[in-house]
């Protein structure tokens, strides 16, 4: 027997091993790497100086730049210096969008570098119209790489057109583009909110799924009423799932009263998904009075733990005195009260009084056991 342990360990590590070389030299082939080019470096170095000084570039700097830029390593270079000397950026920034469609042609790496230096160079006015038409087309890019620092460009730029155009590019790519970086990236644009929450609602029965619930994540993070347009959704009995869970974590957040009826009812009824009823007791939590604790006393005992656990911490919420706890012990639901330990566990004298109730049901159990062996 251990001759065959030893010999399967041996060969799960020959194939760790073999997996992973393989991936190394299949991606070694792929990736270029930049030699630090020493002179370019000293030039820059003295014409930014120069510039500071002078105002101006000297003409030879400007005659070779172009040509200079348009290989990566020297490009790796500028940026360097770009981050060591922010205020230089607009100085070069011309130069760069010139060199879109040189870098259109160049690998994926290259063109990833090219659109992350483009995405740092810092934007207060709009790109010119012509970089930008020539910019867009690296969201046909099969690259992820290449496609996500696109998207992190037009976050920067901050324009409500082109960042439509994006989305409907994220859209079009169908969950190509992950949905954290999609709302992240939204959430730094520098554009009126509102003006862009209007625009995407517009659209927004033109999206797909992976869109929508996105947007419907963004708007709940931002701070922009959309209240009734998510309430319209609710009601839609055709909306997937997804959808109707992004709305109702909108509610958990903005406290609604057409929604808080909508929650109620979902609890009212019968064979609901866990889910649904989790938000629901979620979106209650703003509201105190005894038809809600009413309703939400009743899923103390369900099935599912995150249902249970929301139930409880409402009621713990609103204050758990020894009288109310005693009534969840007539539950004599060993999973309820699991729970509430776990709500307790901070508390020695509740934790006690809790695991004591937990003991007796362990003990009545395995009387009841007893007595069906002796039948």
């Amino acid at each position: 027997m251990n001759i065959i342990i030893q010999i399967y360990m041996i060969m799960c590590v020959i194939l760790l091993v073999f997996d992973i070389s393989f991936l190394l030299v299949k991606n070694i082939k792929k990736m270029t790497f930049y030699k630090s080019n020493s002179t370019f470096e000293r030039m820059l170095k003295k014409e930014i100086a120069k510039r500071e000084k002078d105002g101006e570039f000297s003409l030879n700097f400007i005659n070779i730049l172009p040509k200079a830029l348009s290989r990566t390593k020297n490009l790796v270079v500028l940026q360097n210096a770009l981050e060591e000397n922010p205020h230089s950026k607009d100085w070069f920034k011309p130069m760069i969008f010139s060199l879109v469609d040189t870098y259109k042609q160049k690998s994926d790496y290259d063109q990833a570098f090219y659109i992350y230096v483009v995405s740092q160079l810092g934007y207060n006015e709009t790109v010119p119209s012509d970089f930008a038409s020539h910019f867009m087309s690296f969201l046909d890019s099969k690259s992820l790489y290449t496609f996500s620092n696109t998207m992190d460009a037009l976050y920067a730029f901050s324009e409500i057109n082109l960042l439509i155009a994006g989305i409907e590019k994220v859209d079009e790519r169908d969950g190509f583009y992950h949905k954290k970086l999609f709302v992240d990236g939204l959430l730094t644009v520098k554009v009126d909110k509102k003006v862009l929450a209007e625009k995407l609602l517009e659209r927004f029965n033109n999206y797909k799924l992976h869109t929508k619930e996105a947007l419907l994540d963004y708007f709940r993070m931002i701070d922009v009423d959309v209240s009734e347009f998510c309430l319209n959704l609710l009601k839609s009995k055709s909306e997937e799932p997804e959808i109707t869970y992004a709305c109702m974590r909108y509610f958990v957040k903005y406290a609604n009263d057409k929604a808080k009826d909508i929650f109620i009812n979902i609890l009212e009824t019968e064979n609901v998904d866990w889910v649904k009823q989790m938000l629901a007791i979620q979106g209650l939590r703003k509201y105190s009075d005894d038809k809600i604790e009413k309703v939400i006393k009743l899923k103390i005992t369900d099935r599912n733990w995150y249902v249970r656990l929301n139930a409880l911490e409402y009621l713990f919420a609103n204050g758990l005195d020894n009288e109310r706890i005693a009534e969840i012990f007539e539950t004599k639901d060993k999973y309820t009260l699991e729970t509430l330990l776990y709500l307790f566990k901070n508390d020695e004298e509740k934790s006690v009084l809790i695991t004591k109730a937990l003991e007796e049901i362990a003990s009545s159990q395995k009387s009841e056991e007893k007595e069906g062996v002796t039948v």
